[in-house]
């Protein structure tokens, strides 16, 4: 026997599975329907044939999948070694310590990028102008090594957080047995920990591997002008760039979309094998307890430090600098600074219109993704119907699906339509992005707590709104607010897609940086990305605040409506 709001929502369950199939299996199919399009009309194999035959685009695959396993190799080390050291050796600061080391997923690997530009720019990086001056070689960033360097150091939070989970979960008993037993560190780590963790290191690798094979604005910056092509640039320069083939960029989409895809499936499979590898102890380790400084703590602290030195301080303080001088020759005194920069970007239209742009996306992005998001989890968690399981399986879609590739199927979608080249199509295209992450979250957060809640509340006669009001929305406060900072953040930094759909009138921020950039005007692409950073830190600063005025008005109304304890004379 159904129950009764399991009837009684049918019909929007429905529609809002028509809405997810729009959103996100339509960009999919219209990139398959791209791909046989002829300009003047028809359909033909031309264009798959060319791209999957003739074997033009081998090496642009080969330098995409080389470019993904040295990102996804480097940045699962760097993770895995940082996330060693918080799990093991409980370092005093540990909060401020944790912040430094996922601020890198919200700076986003672009506007990193541009801060090592102006860093590690030959002859003219300021980072190379204080390597000079002390007799020291030179860097260049603008390189192979370059590129993956900048890339692996803004992937490291990702593999970070899988691995510290991990690591968390593990027994610190076997390592302890190890120890007494006379086993060193380094045997302990090869015979014991890597054993239990090599699943974690595998997911790691192949989800930074699937980030980095989807990017194509760092590949664009470093990599390109000296004959590494990767895939993800191409689709791009054959949609954004004259002569446009937007049937051959779709083709060459196939072929991407192809690697993400045994991405996933390898992802999937990596994920299950960690079921196998299940250890039972403590939930959180002895080993290390916080004190003093010991050796050992201390060279972690360091290079804690080190990291957080690099991929965040560093590339920041650059944009600063570079953003407040006109121009840099290799020296500058700090009478040389001026805010004629920024205050010439808030004299530029373009800015001025992407800005405004950016902010209307990521408001109305975020509230649509948070709304669709918790009733498609809500389906798929509370009621388990068939609707409900099919439209959480068609909102996974974009998940192997990489962002470039989404834009191009927006715009066999939309071109003949009123809705190409306005701010709307952005809209759309970042629903379809970031869905499934949202989905995820509030997944988690309400398996949190029992149906049994909500079936309370309904034999008192309360309603879905007003169960979704009075008992979910309050407990899933701090989910909502981490799909409010994660979402928000990730559309304002968007531009793999972004960069796809735009024109002058409906720019974002992070497309006109990318177009400064590439044209070699530094001086305007610095103060934009200082606007950009400056944005997001007084973002994540306001819903900080918010969350704790709100937490302790709440207070005194849950103190006041707890059911008193009858006390024992």
């Amino acid at each position: 026997m159904k129950s009764q709001s399991s009837t009684s929502n049918g019909p929007a369950r429905w529609l809002l599975l028509i809405v997810v199939v729009w959103l996100a299996g339509m960009p999919v199919a219209a990139l398959f329907f791209g791909s046989v399009r002829t300009p003047e009309g028809g359909f033909s194999t031309v264009y798959l044939e060319r791209v999957f035959l003739s074997g033009s685009y081998t090496r642009a695959l080969i330098s995409t999948l080389e470019l993904g396993a040295y990102v996804g190799i480097a940045a699962t080390v760097v993770g895995t070694i940082i996330a060693w050291i918080m799990s093991r050796m409980r370092l005093p600061g540990g909060q401020l310590l944790e912040i430094g080391i996922m601020a890198p997923i919200f700076i986003s690997p672009f506007i990193g990028a541009v801060g090592w530009i102006t860093l590690g720019q030959p002859n003219a990086g300021m980072l190379n102008a204080v390597l000079r001056s002390i007799g020291l070689p030179e860097i260049n960033i603008i390189s192979y090594g370059g590129a993956v360097f900048i890339m692996a150091l803004f992937f490291v939070p990702y593999a970070y957080s899988l691995l510290r989970h991990s690591m968390d979960r593990l027994n610190p008993e076997l390592e302890e047995a190890a120890a007494i037993s006379g086993a060193g560190p380094l045997a302990t780590l090869r015979h014991i920990v890597f054993p239990l963790l090599w699943p974690s290191l595998l997911s790691a690798v192949i989800i930074i591997f699937i980030l980095a094979a989807e990017m194509f604005s760092i590949p664009g910056l470093l990599l390109v002008p000296y004959g590494h092509e990767v895939l993800s640039y191409l689709i791009y320069a054959k949609t954004a760039h004259w002569p446009i083939d937007r049937s051959e960029a779709s083709a060459i989409g196939l072929i991407l979309l192809l690697v993400t895809i045994v991405g996933m499936l390898l992802y999937g499979r990596s994920v299950k094998l960690q079921e196998r590898f299940i250890t039972v102890g403590p939930k959180s380790p002895r080993l290390g307890e916080a004190g003093r400084f010991s050796a050992k703590r201390t060279i972690g602290f360091l290079i804690v430090t080190l990291f957080i030195l690099l991929s965040c301080v560093l590339p920041v303080v650059a944009i600063a600098v570079r953003a407040m001088l006109p121009y840099f020759s290799g020296t500058f005194n700090l009478s040389d600074l001026t805010l004629s920069n920024i205050e010439m970007t808030f004299s530029d239209r373009l800015a001025l219109v992407s800005l405004r742009n950016s902010l209307i996306v990521t408001a109305v992005s975020t509230v649509l993704l948070l709304v669709l998001a918790f009733l498609i989890a809500l389906g798929r968690v509370r009621y388990k119907d068939r609707v409900s399981t099919l439209t959480w399986l068609v909102a996974s879609i974009p998940i192997a699906v990489p962002g470039v590739l989404v834009g191009v199927g927006l715009i066999w979608l939309y071109i003949r339509t009123p809705v190409y080249a306005t701010i709307y199509v952005i809209i759309l295209v970042m629903l379809a992005r970031f869905l499934p992450v949202l989905v995820r979250l509030f997944e988690t957060g309400l398996l949190q707590f029992g149906k049994e809640l909500d079936e309370a509340a309904r034999v008192c006669g309360a309603s879905e709104t007003t169960i979704t009001r009075e008992i979910r929305l309050p407990l899933l406060a701090g989910t909502l607010r981490s799909a409010m900072t994660i979402g928000g953040t990730q559309v304002f930094n968007e531009l793999t897609a972004s960069a796809l759909l735009y024109t002058s009138a409906s720019s974002v921020l992070p497309v006109v940086i990318f177009n400064y950039m590439f044209d070699g005007d530094y001086s305007r692409a610095t103060a934009l990305a200082l606007l950009q950073i400056a944005i997001i830190a007084a973002a994540l600063a306001s819903v900080a605040l918010i969350s704790r005025v709100w937490r302790r008005l709440r207070a005194p109304r849950l103190a006041s409506s707890a059911i008193p304890v009858p006390q024992m004379s």
